[in-house]
Formats: C-alpha cells, structure tokens, sequence
C-alpha cells in the first residue's frame, strides 16, 4: 500500500512538472490603434503534449468585444489566430487591453488540479488628443575613464505629429552642480511612431560620486522631461563598520564590513587588522573574499582574545586590486560587556516607563478631583 502511495505521489508530481512547461507566444504583444481597421494575430502554443486537445479562450479586456478567434481549440502544439476589429472611435485614450489563453482540456486520465493554462495579454494604445510625447531614459553606472551609454526614447501618444525643437541630456551632480550636457539632433516623429535618441558621454573631467540624468524634449510650447540616476565609480573600497567590543574569553568572531564604489567585481580583497594598546601587539588577516560591484559586504575572521582585556587601537588595511584602504578604530575586550550594556539600557527604559506611569497617573487624578 505504502509503494502505491509513493508511485502515485511521484507520477503526480511528474505530471505537474510535464504540464508547467506549457507555453504561448507571443506572451506581450503591444499594438496600435488603427480606427476602423482590424488586425490579426498570430500565436504560437509552445512545449504542447502531442495529441493533448488544448482550448483556446479570450479572457476580457475592453477590446474583447471588438475580439475573436479562428479557432476554440489546438491539438498539440499548433497556433491560432486573434483578429481584433477596431470601431471607428473608441473615445478613452490611453492602453486597452485584451487577453487570450489556451488550457489543457479535462480527460479521463487527467489529475485533479493538474491542468495547466497559459495566457498573452495584447495591449493597444489609443492616443491622446493634442500633442503628447512619452518619454523614457535609460543610464547604466559606469566607472571612471569609461564611456557613458546615453539612451533617451520617445513615443508619440498624440493624435498629431511631434515636431521636436530641442532634445538633451543634461548631466548634474549631487551637489547641484551642471557637468556634461549630450544633444540630439531634432527629428519629427509621426502619429504613433517613436525614436531612439543614443550617444555615447565620455566621463573625462566627471570625478567618481552620484549624479541625475535629466532628459528633455520641447515641441510646440511643451516639454517633457524624465530624470534616472547613475553612479561614477572608483576603484576604492571602504570601511564602513567592525566589531567593537568582545568578549575576552579565547577564539572570538571579528566581523569587518567593506562597501565597494567600483562598479566592476573586486575579487581577493581582504583585511589587515591590527591590534595593539602600546604594550602588547598583534596583527591577522581576514580570509579573502569577492565583492561585486557597489555590493558591501561583511568579513568573518576570528582573534584570540585569552588574557586580553580593555581598550584596544585598530588600525585596518584593506587590500584590493593592488590597491590599499587604511582606516582606524577602537576594540573594547571584556567578560559579558555585551551584555552589561544590554541589562543598563534595559534598566534606563524599565525607569523611564515607571516614571511616565507615574506622572501620567497623577495627571488623571488631578483631573478627576
């Protein structure tokens, strides 16, 4: 009995994972309204069971009146086409969807809930009256001496062409002050066209930090405009926290945390940490490890904290890619410090919240005499 359960637990999940592999394209089609026209759409059933009968569904959306199929139902793994015919005038501008889907049909042999449906969903904008441009940006970190890839994109939302004026980029740092300024040649875009507007930004004479991409375009008496961030690295990795104190009892854990401003992997980094209080010395490495870019990461190593006690100097050095961080702080060894500290501070609240009890309590029978 147990080996049947198994067998039928283990086909189940055969089963599942056969089915899941269902799949449709296009999964997004994205499409423009033509008034009175229609458009038609093929689709592909992908990774179909051979001889399996799939039926083929549109689901809703607005533009699932307007909707139809040449067929309710592939065998294996076969395509279909969506026709959707446009009114004159739909009078909501903006996207309009609709949804279509093909579903594994129940058979004897079926497992309960393991049917699996799969879904596109077709998107049709209707554009605005007037003049409208969508606008986008795209901007990747780059590090020093690298180039910057710059990439404005416009739509036409409108009913009636863009004729562009003026489009750029600007380049501002975090402290407000104008870097670069990359321009683009002007073009008109018709009714429901779009352009790429690309160029490359050498980063001489822009110093590693964060900066804001502004990107605007003016038609008309219009301008839109659409701001990214992006950061300029450096080959430098800081140190931004350690362990501070502990306990003075043998083989302890010694966290240090280092922070990358390098937008490329750093791989090997380790730390030097030395530890001295005037009489006595010591230096240890932390095992090495690999950062990625912008990621800060935390080291774990151990010390021998046997016969150490009290405040301790810390002197760091971070090695990387032939490269160094120095850094300086300050290490307090002790029996159960950790937890003196806790117990005071838990104290200090305990105290805090007697005393608010109190006082609010005599305010509450002062008011009630």
């Amino acid at each position: 009995m147990v080996i049947k359960r198994f067998i039928l637990v283990i086909a189940f999940i055969f089963c599942i994972s056969y089915a899941s592999s269902l799949g449709i394209s296009p999964a997004i089609k994205n499409i423009n309204f033509e008034s009175g026209k229609q458009t038609n759409i093929t689709f592909y059933v992908l990774d179909a069971v051979e001889g399996v009968e799939y039926d083929v569904n549109i689901r809703g959306g607005y533009l699932a009146q307007y909707s139809s199929v040449n067929t309710n139902s592939v065998v294996g793994s076969g395509s279909f086409i969506l026709s959707i015919n446009f009114p004159e005038k739909i009078d909501l501008p903006g996207e309009h969807t609709v949804s279509v889907s093909v579903k594994e049909r129940p058979s004897e042999t079926s497992f309960i809930n393991t049917l699996v449906e799969v879904g596109s969903i077709i998107k049709t904008f209707v554009p605005y009256p007037g003049y409208y441009g969508d606008l986008s940006l795209n901007i990747l970190d780059v590090n020093v001496n690298d180039q910057i890839s710059v990439e404005l994109y416009l739509i036409n939302r409108g009913d009636n062409p863009l004729e562009i004026k003026e489009v750029y980029v600007d380049f501002v740092s975090s402290t407000g002050k104008a870097v670069k300024r990359i321009e683009f040649t002007p073009v008109t875009i018709p009714v429901s066209g779009d352009r790429y507007f690309r160029k490359y930004a050498e980063t001489s004479g822009i110093e590693p930090g964060n900066y804001i991409a502004t990107g605007r375009v003016s038609y008309r008496d219009i301008t839109r405009e659409v701001n990214r961030s992006f950061r300029v690295g450096s080959l430098f990795v800081n140190i931004t926290n350690y362990t501070s104190s502990i306990r003075g009892d043998g083989i302890q854990r010694f966290y240090v945390t280092l922070d990358s401003m390098w937008n490329s992997p750093i791989y090997g980094a380790y730390v030097d940490v030395n530890l001295t209080n005037g009489v006595y010395s010591t230096v240890f490495r932390t095992p090495s490890i690999d950062i990625m870019p912008w990621e800060q990461k935390t080291i774990e190593s151990y010390i021998d904290t046997e016969n150490l006690d009290g405040y301790y100097d810390l002197y760091f050095n971070a090695s990387y890619h032939g490269q160094s961080t120095l850094a300086t702080g300050r290490l307090y060894i002790g029996d159960n410090y950790g937890i003196i500290i806790y117990s005071v501070s838990a104290l200090l609240a305990i105290l805090f919240f007697i005393a608010l009890y109190i006082i609010l309590k005599r305010l509450f029978f002062k008011k009630r005499r």
